[in-house]
């Protein structure tokens, strides 16, 4: 009795099926990432962004007990951390508190600390114990203008500059 051993060679190379398949993943991955790239390029996206990293700081100088502080020079800002020595470093290590350029048409246009308007950059404190002296972050971007509102509690809101900010510091929602 003869058996006949068919020898099967192996496939070399991609089927069409699996190559329009990974095409698809890919091109659904690269438009979820263009997606999020060109989202926050506005006014109201950096007063998100910095509301956000606002909060960040505070959260990180509570649980680390350092003082950290903010400063921008209009174009751009930066989170510090005071060291043992007292003196200012730049956070480096940190993704949510890296320095942060904003997009061409984005300025930081004023900045306010305890209702008194501070030059540019000037630090505005994040103390460890948690509380602030209430502060305004104004950005500006043509005809758009958004504050970032801080009180003393370490509460930040954004105001569209149509209502007044209570001596709080925080504006008060309309029911």
């Amino acid at each position: 009795m003869s058996v006949n051993l068919i020898h099967l060679r192996p496939q070399s190379g991609f089927t069409l099926l699996e190559i329009l398949v990974v095409t698809a993943i890919i091109l659904i991955a690269t438009s979820f990432v263009a997606f999020k790239f060109n989202r926050g390029s506005g006014v109201p996206e950096a007063a998100e962004r910095l509301v956000l990293q606002f909060e960040a700081a505070r959260d990180e100088a509570v649980a680390k007990g350092h003082l950290l502080a903010w400063t921008s020079d209009g174009a751009a800002y930066q989170f510090w951390v005071q060291t043992e020595r007292l003196e200012w470093e730049p956070i480096s290590n940190n993704d949510a508190l890296r320095s942060t350029r904003l997009a061409d048409e984005v300025r930081i246009s004023a900045q306010s600390v305890n209702q008194q308007a501070r030059p540019l950059g000037e630090r505005v404190l994040f103390p460890s114990d948690g509380v602030i002296e209430p502060f305004v972050i104004e950005l500006q971007g043509g005809e758009q203008k958004l504050r970032v509102v801080a009180d003393v509690m370490g509460r930040f809101a954004l105001d569209d500059g149509r209502s007044p900010v209570p001596a709080s510091g925080v504006p008060q929602v309309a029911p």
